[in-house]
């Protein structure tokens, strides 16, 4: 008599490959939502700058007060900077990731001192020790600037123009707390206000307007629209 194959004789059906199929990975560094860390990261410069001029603006009107921007410089644009540079950092563009730390330890630091010297932590702000602290401070910070410009001539030239003016201006406000403070110690009773600090806010609106150009240069290419040219590097590559 012949036996009939049973269930656990037969063998067994290739078992179905239920897992989902990976999509690929879409190239984001072009076109629509390109994965660009400079648009939240010049955004948060961008942020700290007009704040800035616009206190230096108004500088001597006796209303006016530093420690108001102070919300925007710490948790706009430290925040934005501090977060674009561990984004830069992730995508393994270490330049860019050293740019947006630098300049966000650069927010960070300076409402630092602001709150300090406003709150007259270190002492009171007319002392000209405090002064001069304020001064060396900026002198330090335009001295990193300069050896950032000069390390980054591969860059397009876009980002070049904007590190030059960031340097002049730095130390062009040095130089106009050096000269408030040679007025205090010359004429105490009314020093007057330097005019180099004029000098300054001209140059900070030129950097602000050069960044709102970068800015809008990587939005544009984000979006898929017409790219903004960032122009050709001063020295090129090997």
């Amino acid at each position: 008599m012949k036996q009939e194959n049973t269930t656990l004789d037969m063998s067994p059906a290739p078992s179905a490959d239920l897992r989902r199929p990976v999509a690929p990975v879409p190239d984001l560094s072009h076109g629509p939502r390109a994965n660009e860390p400079a648009m939240l990261g010049f955004g948060g410069f961008l942020l700290g700058s007009i704040s800035l001029a616009f206190y230096l603006k108004d500088v001597s009107v006796p209303a006016n007060s530093l420690v108001a921007s102070l919300p925007i410089m710490v948790f706009a644009s430290t925040v934005m900077l501090l977060m674009a540079c561990a984004w830069a950092a992730r995508l393994g563009d270490g330049v860019f990731a050293a740019v947006y730390g630098l300049f966000g330890t650069f927010w960070l630091s300076f409402s630092i001192l602001s709150l300090a010297l406003n709150n007259n932590w270190m002492g009171e702000f007319e002392n000209i020790e405090q002064r001069q602290a304020t001064a060396n401070f900026v002198l330090v910070w335009a001295i990193v600037i300069i050896l950032l410009t000069v390390t980054t001539l591969r860059l397009p030239r876009a980002f070049t123009f904007l590190f030059v003016v960031v340097s002049a201006t730095l130390l062009v406000l040095f130089g106009s707390i050096e000269q408030a403070i040679d007025q205090t110690v010359n004429n105490p009773l009314k020093p007057g206000d330097p005019w180099l600090i004029y000098v300054g806010i001209t140059t900070m609106f030129l950097f602000i307007a050069l960044g709102m150009y970068i800015f809008a240069s990587f939005m544009h290419r984000a979006t898929g629209a017409k790219n903004l040219p960032l122009g050709k590097p001063f020295v090129k590559g090997r």
